[in-house]
């Protein structure tokens, strides 16, 4: 999830001005505008952190996979997003798996597994209209009593990237989005995020990417996360923050593995 991960790095080469704000209110169910963006197929990023001296330490490799599937019980054709996080010494692997309408990114269910060499957990939630529940129907989940009422619905945070993918950007736009990580934040919440303007990076080959730079404050009432969408297809490219200990972290897209074009073409295509 992007509000615990980021980093302010000084990658831009161009900032432009951005125009006088306005703000869009985001409510589950509601158009969004670039759904089509989200497409099958997988993103890979590196994450490592960059210490005040300049040493860099690598932390892990993480996988974000798409696709478009049917129920299992209903039939009724839903996104599917799949993370995996992976460390370089193989201690622990992290594996999300979570499901949404198809048409509006509703969350459905999120279920989280740590794997460790000793022992696996096991946590699943259920997203509803005026709550999250515990998923009774999910083997050895142990957040199965869990309720958090909700006033209105939310969004899964921990697919916060995908759905700013979706959002009709523009310099000097805002967007107040309603974000809940399931059985992590303390109740529901809403949180800003804004348009700085556009940006260009530097990609590994050299070449310029043209992108909007987002930032988040997420009621800290300073800068936290800064990202670069790609103007494009609007794909996270990079991801940015400073702790309080000095330490940046990173996050940057990976080129794709020749297995992942294989992969694209295996029917999952968007409705």
């Amino acid at each position: 999830m992007i509000k615990r991960f980021t980093s302010i790095i000084g990658a831009v080469l161009c900032l432009s001005a951005p125009a006088t704000a306005d703000v869009i209110h985001v409510s589950v169910g509601a158009r969004l505008t670039h759904l089509s963006f989200l497409v099958p197929g997988k993103h890979r990023y590196l994450r490592y952190l960059v210490k005040p001296d300049g040493s860099r330490t690598l932390v892990d490799i993480w996988t974000r996979s798409l696709s478009f599937e049917r129920a299992p019980q209903s039939g009724e054709r839903q996104m599917r997003i799949q993370q995996r996080w992976e460390r370089p010494d193989g201690s622990r692997v992290i594996v999300q798996d979570s499901r949404f309408e198809a048409q509006t990114f509703r969350p459905l269910t999120h279920v989280l597994r740590i794997e460790q060499p000793d022992k696996e957990i096991v946590r699943g939630f259920r997203f509803k209209a005026r709550e999250v529940t515990g998923m009774a129907e999910l083997a050895s989940n142990d957040r199965l009593d869990f309720k958090m009422p909700q006033s209105e619905e939310h969004y899964n945070f921990e697919y916060d990237m995908e759905l700013l993918q979706t959002l009709p950007f523009a310099a000097g736009r805002e967007f107040n989005i309603p974000f809940y990580d399931a059985g992590i934040d303390k109740q529901p919440d809403r949180y800003d995020f804004k348009v700085a303007g556009s940006a260009h990076l530097r990609g590994p080959d050299g070449q310029i990417i043209d992108c909007w730079l987002v930032t988040a404050d997420y009621k800290t009432g300073k800068v936290v996360s800064r990202f670069w969408f790609a103007k494009k297809n609007q794909v996270l490219v990079r991801e940015a923050a400073l702790d309080s200990d000095g330490v940046t972290h990173i996050k940057t897209l990976l080129p794709p593995e020749p297995q992942d074009e294989l992969d694209r073409d295996d029917g999952s295509r968007a409705p």
